[in-house]
């Protein structure tokens, strides 16, 4: 029988740290938005998206290949709104937490070895990829664990206190996002704009997919 060799478990057993002290080091070192000024934030992406004024999305698909699809979804099923492409993935939702953190990791920055995680996810959809209660600068050694590039228990564990971590801190906003993608109006445009649009079968299913994981609500 082959013995698995976990690299996670080489560096707890090496250095002799604790999960439960390097999760409490993960957890203590996120940088995110005051929750007040989130708030005001989250209310100018809403009005943003309403009014038509331009939102952003990461590209979907290989090299964005798909992202034509949901640039036509997004402008049947929510008229009048602007959604554009990110151009680097994570340019849009930097420059939020630059803004509303005053930490930045460019020239002459105040961060090394921080980068950018999307707490939840659902990075197509404009209410959330650039949302200030989706974004937070985690350390380059804590990211691997919240579940993008590691597999395991240690892995699911500390994903789970992440995004309770940040579900807690932004409840309220959320929480308001949770309303927005279960909105039986807005379900019912989805399923027609579904039921109608002319893409072969595996666009369809590639759509399908990114829609329903894009806009299911936030449970933990």
């Amino acid at each position: 029988m082959v013995t698995m060799r976990d690299s996670y478990d080489r560096f707890f057993e090496v250095l002799g740290i604790s999960e439960r002290d390097f999760f409490k080091f993960g957890l203590s070192e996120i940088i995110h938005a005051n929750p007040n000024v989130a708030a005001t934030e989250w209310k100018a992406l809403k009005k943003r998206f309403i009014s038509g004024s331009c939102v952003f999305i990461r590209g979907f698909g290989r090299n964005g290949k798909n992202t034509h699809l949901l640039e036509a979804f997004y402008a049947t099923v929510f008229r009048n709104c602007s959604v554009a492409v990110d151009p680097s993935n994570n340019k849009e939702p930097t420059q939020v937490l630059v803004r509303l953190t005053g930490e930045h990791k460019g020239k002459g920055g105040t961060l090394r070895n921080y980068q950018v995680s999307h707490v939840f996810g659902r990075t197509k959809n404009p209410y959330a990829f650039t949302a200030p209660w989706n974004v937070v600068y985690i350390p380059k050694i804590v990211d691997p664990f919240t579940g993008h590039e590691s597999k395991g228990s240690r892995s699911n564990q500390f994903k789970a206190k992440f995004q309770r971590y940040i579900y807690e801190q932004f409840y309220e906003l959320i929480k308001d996002f949770n309303k927005i993608v279960t909105d039986q109006a807005l379900h019912k445009r989805i399923r027609s704009y579904m039921s109608k649009v002319q893409i072969d079968a595996d666009q369809r299913g590639l759509l399908q997919k990114a829609v329903d994981e894009n806009f299911q609500p936030i449970v933990l």
